[in-house]
């Protein structure tokens, strides 16, 4: 893939914030606050309202950036774009499903922009002091960790994962790995756990993901889990 030019990266933040702004009352923001997420300090997320040109098939998505450290040009990496529409997420009777039991017919629960490769997700995330550090496996399960007070980053799926990614997570002492309770969830945390000699798999139960954990149980005995 070729690199970014540098008006690319600035519509990339431009198009960023269009879509931030446009998140608060919107579909999505209801959408996570009914999935019990915490809210996040500051902009966060967005809703594709109005789409950037070339971003028409984004629609009414939740937008999800990949904020970085630093600003200017350079302070989002890439956007993903989660499908929220009534007719996937919602059983009949109007109430919202499990992630796992969603609808999503003819097209994928995410999306990512065309040409973009697989990265880390929450890379603020690896600057904090502690010497832990959670991987989970998807966005809006490392920000619920993040709101738990654990540092946290993710990966967009189990099969993303980069040889690039590993010296990221070299320094800390534990790295918490945190896959879906299915079988694919395991595989990824097994996975994780041969490449990373720090890392230590958290098993959360059949059907549980981190951010339904701590939406039932509460951040303290998500800590307590993970042996803090």
């Amino acid at each position: 893939m070729s690199r970014l030019h540098d008006s690319q990266k600035a519509d990339l933040v431009t198009a960023t914030k269009r879509y931030v702004s446009s998140y608060q009352g919107s579909p999505a923001e209801r959408y996570l606050a009914h999935r019990g997420l915490p809210i996040p300090a500051g902009p966060k997320y967005g809703f594709v309202s109005e789409p950037a040109v070339g971003h028409e098939q984004y629609r009414g998505r939740l937008a999800i950036p990949y904020w970085r450290p630093g600003g200017g040009i350079h302070a989002v990496a890439t956007i993903r774009f989660r499908c929220i529409a009534d007719r996937c997420v919602k059983s009949p009777d109007g109430s919202y499903v499990p992630p796992h039991q969603e609808r999503h017919e003819g097209h994928g629960r995410y999306m990512g922009l065309p040409g973009h490769p697989p990265r880390l997700y929450n890379t603020p995330a690896l600057l904090t002091s502690k010497p832990y550090i959670a991987l989970n496996e998807g966005e809006l399960d490392s920000d619920a960790v993040q709101g738990a007070d654990v540092p946290a980053v993710g990966t967009p799926g189990v099969s993303t994962w980069r040889d690039h990614f590993d010296p990221a997570l070299a320094g800390f002492e534990i790295v918490f790995v945190l896959g879906d309770g299915d079988q694919a969830g395991r595989q990824f945390a097994a996975k994780i756990c041969e490449r990373l000699p720090n890392a230590k798999a958290i098993d959360l139960g059949d059907g549980y993901d981190a951010a339904r954990f701590i939406h039932e149980f509460g951040p303290e005995r998500f800590r307590e889990r993970l042996g803090l």
